[in-house]
């Protein structure tokens, strides 16, 4: 995948709506900072300056100035030998290339690992934890202690969640964890921390995430609508019954990284 981030162009009530790219295998996503995107396959050659050179063109039409300090190309392979490709120029000035880079919120590496997303997610939540610590010296009540916790810092350790739950290996869930169980210190001071989730009235982090993917899988599973149930596998029609029969025809997996997606590990579940 070669991935050109950040075009900037008009507002958002007009972005790259009239934006066309033709035959050049690539598709744009819209509202993410204009990321366009193109899928190179093995053997094939990658036609990505052709499509940055009609964006440009497209740029100048509009008479929208293209800032090539903010353009950014993020390559994306699990080949053992990364294929190379010859730079991308915008106004005669190469792309960086970088290992990471940040679409809604959430930051994407190179090679798909949720590390430094989840470090991010960490540092975030642990800065808004000196809040708790402040309100509790004031003696703010514990139940206005976890009404904050829940509505401002837990809302940023589930953030996106869906995108790289079933891909988190359980050191990075355990980080999380570990933000809620000091956040939960603070608030019931010597107290266990399964006893203090059963004051505050809430459940592990996992256990949450969990029901946050199960409510969005559900969701894309009954409205036809839905922008992501086009990405579902088709129904199974077994011609005789088991006692677990499967909803889902699966397709065969070759690595994690696909079958850790949202929308294959929860099709396997069900």
């Amino acid at each position: 995948h070669r991935d050109l981030h950040s075009f900037p162009t008009r507002r958002s009530s007009d972005l790259i709506n009239d934006l066309e790219i033709k035959n050049l295998n690539a598709q744009i996503w819209k509202y993410v900072g204009d990321t366009i995107l193109e899928i190179v396959t093995k053997g094939s050659q990658s036609l990505s300056q052709r499509i940055v050179n009609r964006v440009v063109q497209w740029s100048l039409e509009n008479r929208v100035q293209l800032n090539s300090e903010k353009c950014r190309e993020l390559r994306i392979s699990f080949t053992k030998n990364a294929p190379e490709f010859d730079p991308i120029y915008i106004n005669g000035k190469e792309l960086e290339v970088a290992q990471s880079v940040k679409l809604l919120g959430v930051t994407i590496s190179h090679n798909l690992p949720w590390n430094a997303h989840l470090m991010d997610t960490v540092k975030k939540a642990a800065k808004r934890l000196h809040f708790l610590v402040l309100l509790k010296r004031a003696n703010l009540l514990s139940r206005d202690l976890v009404l904050l916790y829940t509505t401002c810092i837990i809302s940023v350790l589930t953030y996106a969640v869906p995108v790289f739950h079933y891909a988190l290996p359980k050191y990075l869930n355990a980080e999380l964890e570990r933000i809620q169980k000091r956040a939960l210190t603070i608030i019931y001071p010597g107290m266990a921390y399964n006893d203090a989730l059963e004051s505050a009235g809430i459940s592990t982090i996992i256990t949450y995430n969990e029901v946050i993917c199960n409510k969005m899988f559900d969701s894309v599973l009954k409205d036809k609508n839905n922008r992501l149930h086009k990405l579902l596998p088709p129904l199974n029609n077994p011609s005789y019954s088991l006692r677990h029969n499967r909803q889902f025809l699966l397709p065969k997996w070759k690595t994690n990284h696909f079958k850790n997606t949202f929308i294959l590990s929860l099709s396997i579940m069900f």
